[in-house]
C-alpha cells in the first residue's frame, strides 16, 4: 500500500511541476528563448528549436505520466532526463558566475543560483523513485484507495512542489533576521 502511496505522490508532484513549467514558458516563449540564448551554452540560433523542444518534451512528460502503464516509465525517465540536463546547465551558469534569470517556471527576476540546482535534484529524485515505482507498483491500482487517502497524497504533493519550487525564496526568507521592533 506504502507503494502506491508514493506512486501518487510521484506522479501528482511531476505532473504539476512540469504543468507549471509548460504553463509559465508558453505564457512568454521568447523570454524561455532568450533565457536560452543568456545560459550561453550553445549557439544562439539554435535557440528556438532548443525552447520549442524543451517545451514539447516537458508536455510528453505531463501526458505519458497521467496517461501510466508504459508511457509512465517514459515519462518518468524523461522527466528525470530533463531534469538532469537543467541541472546541469544551471550548474555551469553557476560556475561560470554568470548571472542570469532561470525562467524554469516563466519569466521570473530571480537570478540562477545554488538553490535551483538543489530543487532539481530533489525533482530528479522524485522522478527516479516514480520510475522505480512504475516497475514495482503495476499490481496496485490507485483506485483501491479511499477518497480521504487520495486527498491527503494529493495535498502533500502540492505542499512539496510549492516547497521545492519556492525553496529560494523559503531559505532566503529564514535567513533574514527577526526584527521584534525592540530596540
Amino acid at each position: 500500500m506504502t507503494e502506491t502511496y508514493s506512486m501518487l505522490f510521484c506522479r501528482t508532484a511531476i505532473v504539476i511541476v512540469f504543468t507549471l513549467s509548460v504553463l509559465g514558458k508558453m505564457h512568454n516563449v521568447n523570454g524561455f528563448r532568450e533565457s536560452i540564448i543568456d545560459f550561453r551554452l550553445v549557439p544562439s540560433q539554435w535557440a528556438g528549436a532548443i525552447a520549442w523542444g524543451f517545451l514539447i518534451s516537458e508536455a510528453l512528460v505531463v501526458v505519458f505520466v497521467l496517461l501510466g502503464g508504459t508511457a509512465l516509465l517514459i515519462g518518468m525517465g524523461l522527466a528525470a532526463s530533463l531534469l538532469l540536463l537543467f541541472a546541469v546547465a544551471l550548474t555551469v551558469v553557476i560556475w561560470r558566475k554568470q548571472r542570469v534569470h532561470c525562467n524554469c517556471f516563466g519569466r521570473n527576476t530571480q537570478w540562477v543560483s545554488p538553490y535551483d540546482v538543489i530543487r532539481n535534484i530533489v525533482l530528479i529524485c522524485c522522478a527516479l523513485y516514480g520510475f522505480v515505482l512504475a516497475n514495482t507498483v503495476a499490481g496496485h491500482n490507485t483506485f483501491s484507495l479511499s477518497i480521504a487517502e487520495i486527498v491527503l497524497v494529493l495535498a502533500s504533493a502540492v505542499s512539496f512542489v510549492a516547497l521545492v519550487t519556492n525553496l529560494a525564496d523559503i531559505i532566503e526568507t529564514l535567513r533574514q533576521p527577526i526584527n521584534t521592533g525592540q530596540e
